[in-house]
């Protein structure tokens, strides 16, 4: 007899063996969890922050259908990307850190948005140098999905400091001296 049919042969590892089968089905199957990520660098080729955010087609087309009440808007149309990009640009915000606390705005600009595979992409742009301290707020998606977690990782040449956005989260801040 094989090994295989000797272990089968064993009625409770043959129920082990069915209960391990499914676990591993059902979790094969298990929603993801909703988030993003926003990755902040310099390009290369302008020397501008470069703010890209990264989001699931899936999440971001029913955030846009719940915030507008519109079940027509889909991310295949102009439209519903701009519609996106619009709500990313209002509950995305970089500001300055001083000694007095969190200073006014980074002026962002909101650059447009693509669809890559699965993803789509929202971009924004800041012309100059980000400050030495900042704080950001990533409130994309979470007004919707209440257990949505933003990832945001802040490259500046050889390292890359990470926030991760959950539950109350308004601002976090990081220093990039």
């Amino acid at each position: 007899m094989t090994q295989t049919k000797q272990f089968l042969s064993n009625p409770l590892r043959t129920s082990a063996a069915a209960v391990a089968m499914l676990c591993i089905a059902a979790l094969s199957h298990a929603d993801r969890q909703p988030g993003s990520l926003s990755t902040i660098k310099t390009s290369p080729t302008t020397g501008n922050i470069e703010v890209i955010h990264r989001l699931h087609n899936h999440d971001a087309e029913q955030g846009v259908i719940a915030v507008h009440g519109d079940r027509s808007l889909t991310l295949d149309k102009l439209e519903g990307r701009a519609r996106l990009a619009l709500y990313v640009e209002e509950r995305f915000i970089i500001a300055s850190v001083t000694d007095d606390g969190i200073g006014a705005p980074l002026a962002l600009a909101l650059v447009g948005a693509e669809l890559d595979g699965d993803y789509i992409l929202v971009y924004q742009e800041y012309n100059g140098e980000l400050p030495t301290r900042i704080a950001v707020q990533n409130g994309i998606l979470r007004d919707v999905f209440p257990e949505q977690v933003n990832h945001v990782n802040i490259s500046t040449g050889a390292e890359v400091r990470s926030l991760t956005f959950r539950n109350d989260d308004k601002w976090l801040s990081t220093d990039l001296e």
